[in-house]
């Protein structure tokens, strides 16, 4: 289109001013695209860090009710199996299709923390424990959190047309060289190029539904055994 406007004008100083501002408007729109790039990598990386987080806290808290009371807490240790197999068969799909945290997840959740927060320590033990546990849990409540808002970020849509452009305004930069076979093919290469970087940014900045889904490897791990048993997958 540029080329149809402009082709009957073109001469050696257009070619060399085209030159100028391809390498100048290439620069900003790599600029923007690495920094958005940038931005979702982090984003990815704190899923997967707060989930990791969470993993090691369930099963601290799990293993500490049982150094407090192997018996007495094992109504509580049965809410934390609870929460850990809400989160995954139910918590992971509800962010991946509706951006929301699962209700039964936050029940058991509630359910486990207000049973500790009801344990009586008997001696120092106990009472070191309790605190540790509190803590845990609530820490879990933040994480969460962090896992929600992380994936109801997005891409903005100003970025869109900020690429769109990008990739328009270079090409359309180039008309001043013929159409030929080879010309076209290397701009389809930047293209090209340019729409799979953009591809992945819109990829990550999706983390919990494919092509690059953020999994729960760490809650995965600490759901076998013990936790597993006192809530078991549903059918």
């Amino acid at each position: 289109m540029t080329r149809a406007v402009f082709s009957l004008r073109r001469d050696r100083g257009e070619t060399d001013l085209a030159n100028s501002i391809v390498v100048r408007v290439s620069a900003l729109h790599a600029l923007i695209l690495a920094l958005v790039f940038a931005q979702e990598i982090v984003n990815v990386r704190d899923i997967s860090t707060a989930a990791s987080r969470e993993a090691v806290l369930v099963g601290d808290t799990f293993y500490d009710l049982r150094r407090y009371d192997d018996e007495g807490t094992l109504d509580i240790r049965t809410h934390m199996a609870e929460y850990t197999r809400a989160v995954l068969y139910e918590e992971w799909p509800s962010l991946a299709s509706e951006k929301a945290l699962s209700e039964t997840a936050w029940a058991a959740w509630e359910a486990a923390y207000s049973g500790i927060l009801s344990l009586e320590p008997a001696n120092d033990r106990q009472d070191v424990l309790k605190d540790l546990m509190v803590s845990q849990v609530r820490e879990l409540s933040g994480l969460r959190r962090q896992r929600e808002n992380a994936g109801l970020a997005g891409v903005h849509t100003l970025f869109l047309i900020a690429a769109v452009a990008g990739v328009a305004l270079t090409s359309a930069a180039f008309y001043t060289y013929a159409p030929k076979p080879q010309n076209l093919f290397l701009i389809s290469i930047f293209s090209l190029y340019t729409g799979l970087v953009i591809f992945f940014i819109f990829a990550f900045a999706d983390p919990y539904n494919p092509p690059a889904p953020v999994e729960p490897i760490g809650l995965e791990r600490i759901y076998a055994g013990e936790i597993r048993a006192l809530a078991p997958p549903p059918d």
